[in-house]
């Protein structure tokens, strides 16, 4: 196989847009999304997830289009559409059935002796999703053989929201192929983008399952410490300071426990203890887990009303402001965000409860406490925003005299509380 003359990257989303601008600065590359707003939206350099700056976009020579037909004659074909879970944990597969079969139908279309092409998914998924469940949906639709008239690829995305580091350039890329030929064309692309270098895996289960588990342990670490926590805090102990004595030890891993949201972390373990239940085996710790960063909105919300109660108000006659209501800090991203899920637990408890996000949109849900004079008997720090944690006084005086001021982002030294006149609690 030969190295293909052009990229063509299906879903401009999180995952999609970097890597589409990525590939644009060294070969030709076409950006499709079926959204056409999305796409107009684009073209005038405006990245509604504010992940990409606007002269980014405009500069690039990218060609952006909500024509699916620009697939038909793509060599290389990368696939990062969204992979969520349904209300019940199961994988979602909608949109990899969907731009699977999109992609087979063009592929019907194809010039008679034309290269063949090949498609990458980094859309999460199962281990052996992409060759048993997405190849076949594309050779239905395609008419051509896995493998012969299209060759599968997998390189597990690694995009971390918000994080100017860990970038394409900075982190080593996952790669993999279905033929031994289409693999060292796949990590020839990658080469091109991910700097840090490439990492070949064996096959594409391989690279699937790297993928899930890297976000299995995260999400493992993270329900530790949360339990730990509260653990802590009935004994008396604030945990920051067991956390601290801990780290001094060489192979202590630190996290900060709190909401975990989003779309990586609370549904990739999801996608592994699906495939593990189809091989007969229950992932207990894995659920687990899971069992413990979910819970952890009812038991902080109950903690709240604790505090509330011990600083001498009625939660029934309390004003409450959560500040933050995205998953995660600096990202303006509010899908499966805990902290609305904390919100409106709160909301059936308290007088009135107060949403501020300053990457939502400024209207009477969402305004500026910081702009106003109103004062309330208990603020939560949900999240992490740089505009909150680089301004801890500002949002102290957001706080009524002889309030609560709750911390569920590790982002407030207890040093910057000590002349508080109420009470302060952190996770």
């Amino acid at each position: 196989m030969n190295f293909p003359s052009d990229v063509t990257v299906v879903g401009l989303g999180y995952v999609g847009l970097p890597l589409t601008l990525a590939f644009a600065a060294e070969m030709p590359t076409t950006g499709f999304d079926n959204d056409e707003s999305r796409i107009v939206q684009l073209r005038a350099g405006n990245d509604r997830n504010r992940e990409v700056e606007s002269s980014l976009i405009t500069a690039s020579d990218l060609v952006l289009t909500s024509d699916y037909s620009c697939v038909t004659e793509a060599e290389f074909i990368v696939v990062t559409v969204p992979t969520p879970v349904t209300e019940d944990n199961r994988p979602d597969l909608s949109l990899l059935e969907s731009a699977s079969s999109m992609i087979g139908r063009c592929l019907r279309d194809r010039s008679h002796g034309s290269s063949t092409p090949i498609i990458v998914f980094e859309s999460t998924t199962y281990p052996g999703c992409t060759e048993d469940f997405c190849g076949p949906i594309i050779e239905r639709e395609s008419r051509l053989k896995s493998g012969e008239g299209f060759v599968l690829g997998y390189s597990p995305e690694r995009t971390n929201f918000g994080d100017a580091e860990h970038t394409l350039e900075t982190v080593v890329k996952v790669v993999s192929g279905q033929t031994a030929e289409g693999a060292k064309v796949i990590s020839d692309v990658y080469s091109r983008i991910a700097k840090a270098g490439v990492h070949m895996a064996p096959n594409i289960k391989t690279a699937e399952a790297s993928k899930v588990i890297e976000n299995v342990q995260r999400d493992l670490n993270i329900a530790l410490f949360n339990e730990s926590a509260m653990i802590f805090d009935r004994m008396g102990i604030d945990s920051s300071d067991v956390f601290d004595a801990a780290g001094t030890k060489w192979n202590f891993h630190r996290y900060q426990p709190g909401l975990v949201g989003g779309h990586c972390i609370p549904v990739d373990p999801y996608y592994l203890t699906y495939a593990a239940k189809q091989v007969g085996y229950d992932a207990n710790v894995i659920l687990a887990g899971r069992s413990v960063n979910e819970g952890m909105v009812p038991v902080i919300g109950e903690k709240i009303q604790q505090l509330v109660t011990e600083a001498g108000q009625l939660p029934g006659e309390s004003d409450v402001l959560v500040l933050g209501q995205t998953f995660k800090g600096d990202v303006a991203d509010f899908r499966n965000s805990k902290a609305i899920h904390l919100s409106d637990s709160l909301a059936g408890s308290f007088k009135s409860v107060t949403r501020f996000d300053p990457y939502g949109e400024y209207n009477e849900a969402n305004k500026d406490p910081f702009a106003g004079d109103a004062r309330f008997g208990a603020v939560v720090l949900a999240v992490p925003h740089s505009q909150f944690v680089e301004s801890i006084t500002a949002v102290r005086e957001l706080v009524a005299s002889g309030g609560v001021m709750v911390d569920l982002t590790g982002s407030i030294k207890s040093s910057q509380m000590l002349d508080f006149d109420g009470l302060f609690w952190k996770l």
